[in-house]
């Protein structure tokens, strides 16, 4: 299950390098690994125990005295596929087989098909690895991985001079959160001597030398790293940038990858938040209840539509984290149900994004002002896009109804949250769909087609968000995830905070019948003030982080050159050989590759070769 998509990566670099060829061995290995785990879900209805494969990396002694954990120095692979990760990888499957067909028929243009569609092959490759990692040295390694990769999709269209700009925050930002995760992960390490997961909790408040302090350092280290990844404010800019300059398939599959893995890995670390002390967990629910508020509020600001749909996305994220950090602390039905309700709000975030996307590519136009009579020139996209918003409300919505009481202070701060972001989604919808589309210089909107080949693909996003929210809601799913019994959801709290996400969609929806004009005009007022007074804080960064990362990327820029070159040489005699081997009889050849395989894994099993 692991392997299937690095081998897809492999082929895809060494067949035939064309368009179609690099996107349906993309779409085969994707659809492979999703077969092989709905195998290994259906082996997990059968026992609760989750499925465990340890592999001696390294092993070298350093002292011998001492406390046991730092006399020897080890670095284990472990793979541990328990109902969450199953549950999130399915869920990440689907989404990339979604916007592989999507880019399929809307990405022909886009240069660099071979390159484009391997690297979301290792993606997929370096996303599994996170979610079924629990030694978090491991973790890392395909953490930094996933990172370099996601950088690698955004500055696809390296060629472009604002694409290029503007992915430079996309690359120092993930950096600075992602350098906190490894000096976290280092601080744990040179305290307990271990950095396995279910060690380090087990050891956590009994080693020699452990104080709360650490604790804190370390858990504070951590949490930062991860919501970096997760995008929650204030790191959200380097998703909001490369929006409108990335391919809309990597953004999309990024949006929804990075929710998918980080709340998968926040559920995991939160037991180690939870042994500093309640006042670091106290404070982290509050980081993500500003974190809400403040990308809800920000949809306000603007009239960009795919940074609108990503800070939105961003505010549903945040909510289902804070559940996540405050359930475990009172509630273990909040803890496993704030995962659940981030896994149905991935898919939906993916399906805005390329219902945005498509509206945008037929109008051409990156401005709300611009944009209108969606509903009646591109009615799947417009209704594609109305769903997608009513899924991503309905699920912060159902995760904060299991999550919070309706007496607790942050839960109305997260009901805030969840009203500003039902206002933001629905109002990029009701702008874009409806009001007049005025002619403008070389676009005639009698001539504005519906892409129907690609309609369909954010339909079944939604569709898997809505599935994934509505079992949210069923107690026997959440005892299925974590393996424990869960009660019956609070319907007061939930019946609430639905309300408030359905009265966000009334207001936003009678502002814009009265003057959708005058609303998108001070939208757009709001949102140029913003820009300049962002325009400090990204003069900073370039000035004291993006620079000095790329005089490094100046002083090795042959090297980057030089490894395509002979990847692409590689690439060319293999193609020759696929071609060679495309004459030859199929069957012969395809026994001869079982026999070769068989052999391969018979040798690599554990305990033949040692």
């Amino acid at each position: 299950m692991v392997l299937a998509p690095f081998a897809s990566f492999v082929l895809a670099l060494s067949s035939v390098r064309t368009r179609r060829s690099a996107s349906a061995m993309a779409m085969f290995g994707t659809v492979v690994t999703f077969l092989l785990t709905l195998l290994v879900a259906w082996g997990l209805t059968k026992k609760s125990t989750p499925f465990l494969a340890t592999y001696k990396y390294f092993a070298m002694s350093v002292a011998f005295n001492g406390p046991q954990n730092f006399q020897t120095f080890l670095i284990d692979l472990v793979m541990q596929v328990d109902r969450v990760a199953v549950i999130a990888i399915l869920t990440l499957e689907v989404c990339f087989i979604a916007v592989i067909g999507w880019h399929q028929w809307m990405g022909r243009s886009e240069t660099g098909a071979a390159r484009f569609h391997a690297v979301l092959s290792l993606l997929l490759f370096a996303s599994i690895g996170i979610l079924v990692s629990t030694d978090l040295a491991e973790l890392l390694a395909f953490w930094l991985l996933a990172g370099a990769l996601t950088y690698i999709l955004l500055t696809h269209r390296w060629g472009v001079d604002v694409a290029a700009y503007r992915a430079r925050i996309a690359l120092a930002l993930p950096f600075l959160t992602d350098l906190c995760f490894l000096v976290g992960l280092g601080w744990f390490y040179s305290r307990y001597g271990t950095v396995h997961l279910v060690n380090l909790l087990s050891i956590l408040h009994t080693n020699p030398g452990w104080t709360v302090r650490s604790i804190v350092l370390g858990s504070a280290l951590l949490f930062v790293g991860v919501a970096g990844r997760l995008a929650l404010w204030p790191f959200t800019s380097w998703l909001t940038r490369t929006a409108v300059t990335a391919p809309p398939a990597a953004a999309a599959i990024t949006q929804a990858a990075w929710s998918i893995t980080g709340i998968v890995v926040l559920y995991r670390l939160t037991p180690i938040f939870v042994g500093s002390n309640s006042r670091t967990v106290q404070a982290m629910v509050i980081g993500c209840a500003v974190a809400a508020i403040a990308a809800g509020a920000l949809t306000l600001f603007g009239n960009e539509p795919r940074r609108i749909i990503t800070l939105a996305g961003s505010a549903a994220t945040a909510v289902g984290a804070a559940v996540v950090l405050n359930g475990i602390y009172t509630s273990k039905v909040a803890f496993v149900a704030g995962v659940a309700a981030v896994l149905a709000i991935a898919p939906a975030r993916a399906a805005a994004l390329l219902a945005v996307s498509a509206i945008s590519g037929a109008m051409r136009t990156d401005d709300l002002t611009e944009m209108g009579e969606a509903w009646r020139r591109v009615r799947a996209s417009s209704l594609a896009l109305l769903l997608s918003a009513l899924v991503l409300g309905l699920a912060a919505a159902t995760a904060l109804g299991l999550g919070f009481s309706t007496r607790s202070r942050i839960s109305w701060a997260l009901g805030d949250a969840l009203f500003l972001l039902a206002v933001g989604s629905v109002r990029l919808f009701a702008g874009a769909s409806f009001g007049p589309l005025r002619r403008r210089r070389g676009f005639d909107p009698e001539r504005m087609r519906e892409p129907a080949g690609a309609t369909g693909f954010p339909f079944w996003l939604i569709f898997a968000g809505a599935v994934l929210g509505a079992a949210a809601l069923v107690a026997r799913y959440l005892d299925f995830l974590d393996a424990s019994k869960h009660p019956n959801p609070n319907v007061d709290g939930l019946v609430l905070w639905g309300a408030i996400a359905v009265v966000g969609v009334v207001v936003c929806s009678l502002t814009y019948w009265r003057g959708k004009d005058g609303a998108l005009v001070l939208s757009g007022i709001a949102g140029e003030q913003l820009a300049r007074l962002g325009a400090g804080s990204y003069a900073l960064i370039d000035r004291f982080l993006v620079l000095p990362s790329g005089e490094i990327a100046r002083r090795l820029g042959g090297w980057v050159p030089e490894t395509e070159g002979v990847l692409g040489r590689v690439a060319a005699a293999t193609g020759q050989l696929a071609v060679a081997s495309g004459r030859a009889p199929a069957l012969p050849i395809l026994l001869a590759i079982a026999i070769v395989l068989a052999v391969v894994f018979a040798l690599a099993a554990p305990g033949l070769v040692r």
